[in-house]
Formats: C-alpha cells, structure tokens, sequence
C-alpha cells in the first residue's frame, strides 16, 4: 500500500498520544474481562481445531500491522480537547453513545489510520483514562471544511468488560456494533508502546484474517457485521474465536527479537481474538504518527513471521473450544435459530449454518432448557425425546420453519 506524504509536526503534537514514560503500564477494562482473563491450563481445543489451524496457516505467517491498517490511540481529557459534531457517511448508522446532538473530542492534529481512502479502515481511537472512556470510529475522515465524519463510531466503558449483548439482545442492535467488525472496541488486543517497553502484554490480542468465518460469531463478539474478502459462512474462524500458542513452545531459546518474545508470550497466557477482516494473517500495534515513530528499533512487521510461517502455525497454535455459534446478521441460512440447548448445565453444542446440534454425552433425560431466535419458536422432535431423535423442526411465530440434524458425541 502506498505511504501517505511525509508530514511535519509539532513536537509536543508527536508526543500527545503515547502514555508518559513514568506512567504505569495501563490496561483497558475490569480484571474478569475476556481481555484481561488468562487461560485456564487444561483450556478445551476445540475438536476441529486441526483444520482451523491448517486454513489459518495456509493463508500464511504471522504480521504485525503498524504503519497501515492498525489503530492510532490518542490519549485526551475530554474536558478540555476540542468536541466535533462528527457527521454520519451513512446516515443513521451509529453506536452506541453516537445518538445526536454528537459531541466528540478528538484532539487537533489527529489522524486517522492509513491508508486514506474510500476502501480502507480509517480507524481512529480517543481514550479519556480517567473518564474509562473510547470514543472509536470506523472510516474516520476530515471533509474539505474540517469537519468529522464516521462510517461507524461507538464509546465504550473501559471500566467494564468491554463485551456487548449480542445484537439480537439491544433494544437498538446497532448498540452491539463496535468500529470492528466482530463488536470490539478498538483499544481491546491492541499491542502498545508502553507495554513493549515495559516488557509485558497482560491482555488477549486481536487478530484478524481472510477467512474469518462471516456471519457467525461466538462470545465475547456481539455481532459478525460484515462480509469481506474471501470469507464465507462455512469456512474459517468465527468473530470471537480464540486462538492460543502452545505454552509449552520455548520463547525465550527461540530466535525471536525481544518484542516478538513480549507477544509470543501473550498468545501464550492470553490467546488471540478473531476481530476482524484482513488481507493477511494479522495482529495489531497501535499507529498514530508518534506511535510509529517509536516503534522504529522496537518493533516491526516482520518480527513473528522469521518464526512463526506457516509450518510453524500448522505444528504450535490451535483454537480453544468454540462451543456455540450464534448467527450473524448476515448469516446466509434464514431463522428461525437455535440460540442455545442445555440439559442439567449440559451444553449442547450448536452451528446455525450446518443446521447441527452435536448433544452433550450426558444423560438426556432430565429437562431441556432452549431460546430461539426468533422467541417463541416452537420445537418438533417428531414425536421422539432427545435421547432417540434424528433432527428438529422450528417453527418460528410467523410460519417460518427450519430443519435441523441432531447429532451425538
């Protein structure tokens, strides 16, 4: 992708989105967050974790974006950073905290990231630390005048969870979207300066790929919003799939550069989020102008593909249990869904698209307890209980059906 021109700043505007060097390291949202939350030692693999992997792998090593494509953070107080009437490049699509009158502060000098254009990201994030605040837009970008406009803009609360309902759970769903596409603020798998510098991520990453499975999403994703590149609905990791490096894998004794061993460590302990749409197998490090500037000598793109190419992935990542896949809003199998199946807190494991219900080993005969989406559909085993049935029809309030096959472990 071609560079943006060369830009002369202000110096104290080159120093205004990085944290102070005496400032503790900071980290985004509460300690039971999804982000924040480390895996358990006997984390489950998911069981089609091999070819996952292998699809992931064919795709090719691992990047890091940096100057293109990633997420300039600009740190604010809100108080006292000038507030902009940002503008809809589609009307009335929004986030939730973007309903008018829409004030937003980003600071003078901000950019968005590259590379400008009609097609691209344009991601921009402004955080207030003490407010526990982002202010995250997608497609940002200045009109001849100045003004600000978004394709999508969202606040998040940093002092929570950072997870959102599910769409088909907001009274406005748009309220579930965030400026990525699996529902995610943009803060959240974000590799930062500071965190580099102090020689530890302690936080889940983002990733992003071409096969991402669309329309299909599993927690902590609230919503698989787009279709993009070469993703389809029955290939692929879902938004919300998590990824992990096998912890047993020697980092340290690895040729790694002392970045790249700062986040294999991290894809150890924390894992990695499927987030978003890429053209490459990608994480994510923050890119405002003095964030790029700083990662010169300290980082670059390249710093996990001299290892971890695609022999590598195939022989030491995997994907933890994906349980239930929830539909996306562009799943293409109409509803009525399937949302959830359990018996006694067994859980039984669901995928919208292959129609497939694969029942837990446990006895089946105690109560069934679902939700459907639309609600109130109804359920036929034809005439059989759970432990005999072959398949499943829902009947959705307004006559809609849909066919369902049951399996067993």
């Amino acid at each position: 992708m071609p560079p943006l021109p060369a830009m002369r700043l202000p110096l104290l505007f080159l120093l205004l989105p990085l944290v102070a060097a005496a400032d503790p390291v900071w980290r985004p949202f509460s300690a039971d967050s999804p982000w924040n939350t480390p895996l358990p030692a006997d984390a489950a693999v998911d069981r089609d974790s091999p070819a996952l992997i292998a699809d992931l792998a064919d795709r090719g090593p691992w990047l890091i974006n940096i100057k293109d494509w990633s997420i300039p953070v600009y740190f604010v107080d809100a108080a006292t950073t000038p507030r902009h009437d940002v503008g809809d490049l589609r009307p009335g699509i929004y986030g939730k905290g973007f309903a008018f009158p829409r004030q937003i502060p980003i600071p003078d000098g901000a950019i968005a990231s590259p590379p400008v254009g009609d097609h691209s990201d344009n991601h921009l994030s402004v955080i207030d630390r003490t407010l526990g605040l982002e202010w995250g837009m997608w497609a940002a970008r200045q009109d001849a005048t100045g003004r600000w406009f978004t394709g999508l803009g969202a606040v998040t609360d940093l002092t929570g969870t950072g997870v959102a309902p599910p769409w088909y759970d907001n009274p406005r769903e748009l309220d579930s979207h965030r400026a990525r596409a699996g529902g995610f603020p943009l803060i959240a798998g974000l590799i930062r300066v500071d965190e580099i510098k102090a020689g530890r991520i302690a936080h889940a990453l983002a990733f992003a790929y071409d096969h991402c499975r669309t329309g299909l999403f599993v927690p902590p994703a609230s919503t698989s919003q787009v279709t993009q590149l070469e993703a389809v609905d029955s290939r692929g990791i879902p938004m919300g799939g998590r990824l992990q490096l096998d912890p047993a894998w020697d980092v340290e004794g690895s040729g790694l550069s002392p970045a790249g061993k700062i986040i294999a460590r991290a894809l150890q302990e924390y894992g990695a989020y499927c987030s978003d749409y890429a053209g490459a197998n990608v994480l994510y490090a923050e890119n405002s102008p003095a964030a790029v500037q700083a990662w010169a000598g300290l980082l670059d793109p390249h710093d996990l593909a001299v290892i971890f190419n695609p022999d590598f992935i195939r022989q030491h990542f995997r994907v933890i249990d994906l349980g239930t896949l929830l539909p996306g809003q562009n799943l293409s199998v109409p509803p009525p869904y399937l949302l959830s199946l359990s018996f006694a807190g067994e859980i039984a494991r669901i995928d919208p698209y292959a129609r497939t219900i694969l029942l837990p080993a446990a006895d089946l005969a105690g109560p069934a307890v679902w939700r459907t989406l639309p609600a109130g559909a109804q359920l036929d085993l034809g005439g059989s209980g759970w432990a005999q049935a072959t398949r499943l029809i829902l009947t959705a309030p307004d006559g809609a059906t849909s066919t369902w096959t049951i399996q067993r472990l």
